[in-house]
């Protein structure tokens, strides 16, 4: 019966059938139902959070000088003190042979600077997009980039995903409907696309057999590029007619740092919470802001970017730590509401979210990318201690080996990501 049905089925209906049947959200109408046992065999985290802050954070003042769990926690690092059983900060972690430079931070989720890729984009590659394709696939969104920071999410033909800068357009783009005319366009749309790609398809197919070995494999990867794109106008097509869920649009949060510059963080943290409390994705990276802006905070009389180049200036660095101390703090209250709402299994959500917070900039003065600043919090792992590793010559053990942990947790079947050479399960699981 199986092979019967691959035969009669197109794999583009077939795509939209699937899509259609697992993205049904849970209808309250029909009557509370009981929390599920959660299988046996199911992964202890299904959701992915990445916060990256473009310059990193002051290394003195975030990286405990003690490893284990009786460490004490430095400046910057104090604002998450409440969360201390909750989290687990790595040092000497980086992308070995990355170099340094303002590109290195770009490099987080994929250890590759794009102009050493060799040719080959799709080394390009995210950790966020290679999670959406193997466990975003049920959700209206696979993965959704957010924020105002230098792109850190490529594709797997290497394309750099634009993000969604304002929170505005991230509600919008995540809970309000579209009217009935503007979805018969976006159908039109679909519909012109997707006839435009299979003829390039076709005409790429039969050109291939002319081509040199190199350049088809530059063929190949741009074949790469428009069978991505086809994939996501089928899936965007499968989801026009499913309703978005109803919310309750949030207020901007006032805090004791608030200023009238502010770079809207607890808005964006509290939409964040509602697309993942609602399924609406499961893969979510937040690119926070750089630029050399002068926070109206006091104490502060530079611009970040000229603060992140202190020199060890220790009225500088003072002031980089109010800076660093105001993006943990969000961070800490982002922690707080995983904390407050609850998942599909009646658990704290952060229990089934793994919550990342790195870097591709290990210290900014010197546009360094070694020993970069990484903490993992929730995901349902063992935390609570700072662990730290030994260096490999000029190199600290690959932030990969991270990565790969945090993939086995969330049930993707791996043993290797980017540059890893092993894994951190036995500190974590």
């Amino acid at each position: 019966m199986r092979n019967n049905f691959h035969a009669t089925c197109s794999r583009r209906r077939f795509l939209r059938g699937v899509g259609i049947s697992l993205a049904l959200p849970v209808f309250e109408s029909l009557g509370p139902k009981p929390i599920r046992a959660e299988p046996q065999n199911s992964p202890r985290a299904r959701r992915f959070v990445c916060v990256a802050p473009d310059y990193g954070v002051h290394p003195e003042s975030f990286f405990p000088q003690q490893t284990g769990r009786d460490y004490r926690m430095p400046t910057v690092l104090r604002t998450m003190e409440r969360h201390r059983d909750d989290f687990s900060v790595f040092s000497q972690l980086d992308h070995p042979g990355v170099g340094g430079g303002h590109a290195c931070t770009r490099t987080l989720l994929n250890g590759v600077k794009a102009g050493e890729a060799g040719g080959d984009r799709r080394l390009l590659l995210s950790l966020d997009q290679y999670l959406a394709e193997r466990v975003g696939v049920q959700t209206r969104f696979p993965a959704v980039v957010t924020g105002r920071g230098a792109p850190i999410s490529y594709t797997r033909a290497g394309i750099p995903v634009p993000s969604v800068e304002q929170p505005d357009l991230l509600f919008n783009l995540l809970f309000v409907e579209a009217d009935k005319n503007s979805k018969q366009r976006q159908r039109q749309s679909f519909s012109d696309n997707s006839s435009i790609l299979d003829v390039l398809l076709q005409d790429s197919r039969s050109l291939k057999n002319q081509l040199a070995i190199k350049d088809r494999a530059k063929l190949d990867e741009y074949l790469t590029a428009v069978r991505e794109t086809e994939r996501k106008l089928v899936r965007r097509r499968d989801w026009i007619d499913i309703p978005k869920p109803k919310v309750k649009s949030p207020n901007i949060d006032v805090d004791e740092f608030q200023s009238d510059e502010s770079y809207d963080m607890s808005l964006f943290y509290e939409i964040i919470v509602l697309a993942l409390q609602t399924e609406s994705t499961r893969v979510l990276t937040y690119q926070m802001p750089g630029g050399n802006r002068r926070f109206s905070f006091e104490g502060i009389t530079l611009g970040y970017h000229t603060l992140t180049h202190h020199g060890q200036d220790p009225k500088r660095v003072a002031q980089l730590e109010i800076i660093d101390s105001y993006y943990l703090s969000h961070l800490a209250g982002f922690i707080d509401r995983l904390k407050n709402v609850s998942d599909e299994q009646g658990r704290p959500l952060l229990d089934s979210t793994i919550v990342f917070f790195g870097s591709g900039m290990g210290n900014a003065s010197s546009h360094s990318s070694r020993n970069l600043p990484a903490l993992v919090a929730g995901g349902g792992f063992r935390h609570g201690s700072h662990h730290a590793f030994p260096k490999q010559g000029k190199n600290g053990t690959p932030i990969s080996n991270l990565y790969v942990t945090l993939l086995q947790q969330l049930g993707v079947e791996t043993d290797a990501f980017a540059s890893s050479n092993g894994n951190l399960n036995h500190l974590l699981t």
